[in-house]
């Protein structure tokens, strides 16, 4: 059997796994999302989305992505069964989400400090998002979803999924119930993030000391703080950056509509665009697991196969894109209106609208994985780079300009770059012959400057 056959078999088979939990955290979203519509009424629902996305953010600004580094570097000693380099790899991811864990706090403190004087909100909501923002830094788990993935545990995801997202949707309705503030919700919400982390964390040792039977330290993380292997730290560079500003971007649109068209407005565009990507969910399962299966295609060099299990799925997502956008057409306003029990017209246009742009971007989920490796992570970081720099002036003049409809589609145009500029780039990419004859060869282009700053440090 062809193992390019066997990897699209693992890929679908995981993807099942993750879609699991996202089914029955949406399930729990319809649920959740209603008691706290209807026990805080709209402006409230408006500020607890805005207190959430300002810790989000500040979260996602901060993180370096320790995931990914952790399966590019430790995919061939894990197969090794090398548990003193992986132990080292380990420890260098755990200390990118500590730095990442110190950096979340402080954007989030200073982010609350000026958007709540933009907003004008008051000393009791103004305290609420400073309280939130220590949360941010456990809504990240990092490592610990990077050994999941990397032990190819990811049937534990949506035990987790579904675990918080049953929390949050009893929390909520015992808060509707009891006819409770805006406090005890953001509480709750504050609360799913850390039993999230908690589990995550669990899970990553629980599978580490069974599977391979390797025990983490104190000590394996608070030494060889300035250890590395050559290409990592540029590695980890570039991808945060360019996944931070394509993660990051969705949280800053909601604070601009808020600050623009006020709290309901803001809860309304969230919700569309949030409608929209649950529609898309089960094809973006395809991200977290078609990474690993592509670094062990690179690793044994199989460049043809990688080169036609990416273009396969790319297909196959054109298709199912098509299906996605008939059922928003039809059914996008009904399915606002059952989750909000609010009636509002053109929410049918505003989701069909965000559906585009979330279809856009799940069409380039198979193309982010084969650019990076394939060694193109310093296009990947530019090209995120500079349509988050344009979309931010655009959604503010737009939005100003035609209100929500405008924010969409200003979304619409963001998506519709990225996807046609590395669309062209994977193109390009895959007509060429790889001729690359070690396993590290796909990020050469980063590992010489990483090399650099390894013998300069040492």
């Amino acid at each position: 059997m062809p193992k390019h056959i066997s990897a699209a078999r693992r890929i679908v088979h995981n993807v099942s796994f993750l879609t699991l939990g996202r089914i029955a955290t949406a399930l729990c979203s319809f649920a959740y999302i209603a008691f706290a519509v209807r026990g805080l009424g709209l402006g409230q629902f408006g500020l607890l989305i805005l207190i959430h996305s300002l810790g989000i953010m500040a979260s996602t600004f901060s993180r370096m992505q320790s995931w990914q580094t952790l399966i590019r570097f430790g995919n061939e000693p894990y197969a090794s069964h090398d548990l003193a380099l992986l132990r080292q790899i380990l420890g260098f991811c755990i200390r990118l989400d500590l730095l990442s864990a110190v950096a979340a706090v402080s954007i989030g403190l200073i982010s609350v400090a000026l958007y709540s004087h933009i907003a004008h909100w008051t000393p009791w909501v103004t305290s609420l998002a400073y309280g939130y923002a220590f949360v941010s830094p456990f809504m990240y788990t990092g490592w610990s979803n990077g050994v999941l993935r990397l032990t190819d545990r990811f049937h534990l995801v949506p035990v987790s999924d579904t675990i918080t997202a049953v929390f949050r949707t009893a929390g909520t309705a015992l808060g509707f119930a009891l006819h409770l503030h805006l406090g005890f919700f953001v509480l709750i919400w504050a609360g799913a993030v850390l039993l999230d982390y908690g589990l995550f964390l669990f899970f990553a040792l629980a599978t580490l000391r069974q599977k391979i039977g390797l025990r983490l330290h104190w000590r394996d993380v608070l030494t060889g703080w300035r250890w590395q292997l050559p290409g990592m730290w540029a590695f980890t560079r570039s991808t945060s950056i360019n996944q931070t500003l394509g993660a990051v971007s969705g949280h800053i649109s909601t604070l601009v509509v808020g600050s623009l068209l006020g709290s309901a407005e803001a809860a309304v565009f969230r919700i569309c665009r949030q409608i929209a990507d649950g529609i898309v969910t089960p094809a973006q399962m395809l991200s977290p697991v078609l990474y690993p299966e592509l670094v062990k295609m690179r690793d044994r060099q199989d460049w043809a196969g990688l080169k036609r299990l990416t273009w396969k799925i790319f297909a196959m997502l054109c298709g199912v894109s098509v299906a996605l956008l008939i059922v928003s057409a039809f059914f996008g306003g009904r399915i606002f209106a059952l989750m909000l029990h609010i009636h509002l017209h053109g929410t049918t246009y505003y989701i069909s609208v965000m559906l585009v742009s979330a279809v856009l971007t799940l069409l380039v989920v198979p193309l982010e994985p084969l650019l990076t490796v394939m060694g193109q992570i310093g296009f990947l970081m530019a090209n995120r780079t500079w349509i988050t720099l344009v979309y931010f002036p655009v959604l503010y003049g737009l939005t100003a300009a035609w209100s929500l409809r405008g924010a969409c589609y200003a979304t619409v145009f963001s998506s519709s770059v990225m996807f046609v500029t590395r669309l062209w780039r994977a193109i390009s990419c895959s007509l060429r012959p790889m001729k690359e004859t070690s396993g590290t060869a796909a990020v050469e282009q980063i590992a010489k400057p990483a090399e650099r700053e390894l013998a300069v440090e040492t």
